[in-house]
């Protein structure tokens, strides 16, 4: 492991002082750390890889930002099979190992091997729609079937490997990884699942019925979601950071991703640690309002 990739939030990180902090404790140890070009014109340093080549150059990739730029940055690393490195300058930072006051001792581990790669499961989601090429897209939170801000309930049809399920009168419907099971499914009622499990879930949102619970399946099973209605404010969004908008006719499949997220690990906090001090103990903010990872 000789060279690391930056991709930093610099909305979280303004002047870049904290990346370029990083980029030099990463020099001190021996690495070479690569940076875009897009973030080099910003911070100045760093060796340049284009878009294309960053990732086939990255060793490693270090992620400083919150959960959203991990989110990000994993669905577009995950092809390359390049491990992450989560660095926390966000607030929940849920997903991230370390908080950057932590780098330098981070720097010893990889310099010492001690670490291991955990590997989560990811979704795989195929808009089918008339005349067209499927569009596809990939997930490592959930994907989601939501009916825009303003728009009245929306009808979804859901079939598991074409048996039909029920059809939710709801605000939408999520399709989610154990990953993405402390997320957005997380405050829809779902379940939290241990993320070394593979499995799918299947969470509605605000449903109008009484039968309406989320359900666990297979991970090797297809979800297929239809849309009952002719209303056009209906958005297929993954991570909750990209959307497409879908319509009735339109065929959505979602099931396990062939690829995976990568994370390095150090062993210093359980999952059930984490969970209990992200999302149970966490401290209020001074307008009474909980913090959230991005």
């Amino acid at each position: 492991m000789k060279k690391i990739g930056i991709m930093p939030n610099l909305s979280k990180d303004l002047e870049g002082i904290q990346t370029k902090l990083v980029i030099e404790k990463i020099r001190d140890k021996g690495f070479e750390p690569f940076v875009m070009p897009e973030i080099y014109e910003i911070i100045g340093t760093g060796h340049v890889a284009g878009s294309s080549d960053f990732f086939r150059q990255c060793d490693v990739l270090f992620v400083l930002g919150g959960d959203g730029t991990l989110l990000n940055a994993a669905r577009q690393a995950c092809s390359y099979g390049v491990p992450i490195l989560g660095i926390n300058i966000g607030r929940l930072g849920f997903l991230t190992e370390i908080e950057i006051s932590e780098i330098d001792e981070a720097l010893d581990l990889l310099v010492a091997k001690e670490y291991y790669v955990e590997k989560r499961m990811m979704l795989k989601a195929s808009i089918v729609k008339e005349n067209n090429a499927p569009i596809e897209l990939t997930a490592l939170n959930e994907i989601a079937i939501a009916k825009a801000s303003f728009a009245r309930i929306i009808h979804l049809r859901v079939f598991i490997n074409d048996e039909f399920v029920n059809c939710y009168p709801a605000d939408g419907i999520l399709v989610s990884s154990p990953t993405g099971s402390t997320a957005y499914s997380l405050s829809a009622g779902g379940p939290i699942i241990s993320p070394n499990m593979k499995c799918l879930l299947l969470t509605p949102i605000c449903p109008h019925a009484l039968n309406a619970r989320p359900i666990v399946t297979h991970q090797n099973d297809l979800i297929r979601i239809l849309i009952d209605d002719k209303t056009h404010d209906v958005f297929l969004t993954i991570d909750g950071q990209k959307g497409v908008p879908v319509k009735k006719g339109d065929i959505i499949h979602v099931g396990k991703a062939d690829v995976e997220t990568q994370l390095i690990r150090f062993g210093k906090r359980s999952f059930f640690n984490v969970l209990r001090e992200k999302l149970t103990e966490r401290p209020m903010d001074i307008n009474g309002l909980e913090g959230g990872g991005s």
